[in-house]
């Protein structure tokens, strides 16, 4: 593993979380202030992972919801220009083999689930958009880095809500989707609700850090709707 950048201390918990996604280290720019400008926001997300390639001696990877939105914003485009550009609908074999790390711009959970595969083996930046998937639960799971406070440690998961996580993380499988799997997690979101720990936000952000699919991240969102609308 390469060194850790300077104003992100990798602990012993954080190492072990990240290696089980399979990404080295996590990155991120949230989307908590409206004056924040998003070319301030990706350029924070590029100079990490431009930094992040020359440690690992990589090329990066641009992952967008579409093409085009890179050329609205300077910073994006200038990376763009040096690495790699593809979107979900590109698919993996755009990018060919031996791929460095991945800066993923406002994706949705489609998006981010192509941009974490992709990150295997290397690093994953994200540009969040309130608009788009909520990415709090993810960077809490992955221990990321908040670049707009780089010196602030992740804030943990509340340990009852982990341990909820790792029990719908059990049956994420068939995506929430078969009987057996949307029983067991409506029986496992009940019993955040009756104790006030339903937290939407930050069990889908986890369960996709850990690798659930956009399919049973969506799956598992409908599940938490229609509970609460009981």
């Amino acid at each position: 593993m390469v060194a850790p950048l300077r104003g992100h201390r990798v602990s012993r918990e954080d190492s072990h979380v990240a290696s089980a996604s399979n990404i080295l280290r996590a990155a991120w720019v949230p989307d908590d202030d409206p004056r924040r400008d998003w070319e301030i926001a990706a350029g924070l997300a590029v100079a990490w992972v431009r930094q992040e390639c020359r440690q690992q001696g990589a090329s990066g990877v641009l992952v967008l919801n579409a093409f085009g939105v890179e050329q609205q914003i300077p910073s994006l485009q200038r990376f763009a220009a040096e690495h790699t550009v593809t979107t979900p609908r590109a698919s993996r074999d755009r990018v060919g083999h031996g791929v460095g790390p991945v800066l993923v711009y406002v994706p949705d959970e489609k998006t981010l689930d192509f941009a974490a595969r992709l990150a295997r083996g290397s690093s994953l930046a994200v540009v969040e958009s309130i608009h788009g998937f909520p990415l709090q639960g993810w960077a809490r799971q992955l221990g990321a880095v908040d670049l707009t406070r780089p010196d602030e440690q992740p804030e943990p998961i509340n340990s009852e809500v982990a341990e909820a996580i790792d029990r719908l993380d059990f049956y994420k499988n068939n995506g929430f989707g078969d009987r057996f799997g949307k029983q067991q997690a409506q029986r496992i979101l009940q019993g955040l609700r009756s104790a006030g720990m339903l937290e939407r936000d930050v069990i889908l952000g986890a369960l996709a850090a850990r690798g659930a699919s956009d399919r049973a991240v969506r799956n598992l969102g409908n599940l938490i709707d229609t509970l609460n609308r009981r």
